[in-house]
């Protein structure tokens, strides 16, 4: 990634850490947000040939008058690693070209990139600083009931493979964010300056400030 920009963020973490909010507390006033899996549902809803892709795959069934299924999809591309493996196949591809694309466009401002699957796809040097958002397993499948209208079981199921696809980065250049506690915890944790790395980020005046 070309470092003629302002200073480019990633976030990642397992599904229900709360890296999104971590994404939108880092953001400040200036720093755009570039949330993955929105992009990825746009490019599967725009690009024929993924579209096509996909039904081939997953059975024509998983779309309708040219739009994705998404909850029939996920039911069906959850349901093993190898069907996760071939959803990847398809849309992890263009969808990287595309966020690598966003993420270059604007070079006067920083950004942060708000995706798990950042360890997957050894993508780090793309990045000035990395933050990888923690939770115990027993908070986010929590967080995850009281989001999403899939059962306890069907989520313990998609988080358990989402854990055996990549393991959590656990050496540098990543920063480590506990997110157990609440909204507010997390923000005071950010704004004390309890996260070395992102101190500089914080305080050089280039948005991310909180």
């Amino acid at each position: 990634m070309s470092k003629t920009r302002g200073r480019v963020l990633g976030v990642a973490g397992y599904m229900g850490s709360g890296k999104t909010t971590v994404a939108e507390c880092l953001r400040g006033g200036m720093a755009s947000v570039i949330e993955a899996d929105a992009v990825a549902k746009e490019l599967m809803n725009t690009d024929e040939t993924i579209r096509r892709e996909l039904g081939k795959a997953f059975g024509e069934d998983v779309l309708e008058e040219g739009k994705v299924l998404f909850d029939r999809l996920g039911t069906r591309a959850y349901a093993s690693l190898d069907s996760m493996g071939r959803l990847n196949a398809i849309v992890h591809p263009p969808l990287l070209a595309v966020l690598s694309e966003r993420l270059r466009s604007d070079a006067a401002f920083p950004c942060v990139l708000d995706a798990a699957l950042i360890p997957y796809w050894h993508i780090e040097d793309w990045f000035d600083v990395l933050c990888w958002v923690d939770a115990p397993f027993g908070v986010r499948l929590a967080r995850l009931c009281k989001k999403l209208a899939l059962t306890r079981e069907e989520l313990e199921r998609r988080m358990r493979l989402q854990e055996e696809m990549f393991g959590c980065p656990r050496r540098s250049p990543w920063i480590h964010i506990d997110n157990s506690g609440s909204v507010e915890a997390l923000e005071r944790s950010l704004r004390h300056g309890r996260h070395e790395g992102l101190r500089g980020m914080v305080s050089a005046g280039e948005g991310m400030a909180l």
